[in-house]
């Protein structure tokens, strides 16, 4: 299940409580996470997640921060 979020602030929120050592270089690489709202209300998302060291988040650890 793909997890949507309000802001795209929500979700970077989320991301970075679940892995504190990600940077904000990463986040704003679209390269390495990509991160998109389709405009179709649901919210926004993780579309792209290819970080070298740190596995994308599960939805049950973005739910628990």
């Amino acid at each position: 299940m793909t997890g949507y979020y309000t802001t795209i602030n929500q979700l970077v929120t989320k991301i970075k409580k679940v892995h504190t050592s990600l940077s904000d270089d990463d986040l704003n690489n679209s390269e390495i996470i990509e991160l998109q709202n389709n405009l179709d209300g649901r919210g926004d998302y993780i579309k792209k997640w290819k970080h070298p060291s740190l596995a994308k988040p599960t939805q049950e650890q973005l739910d628990a921060v």
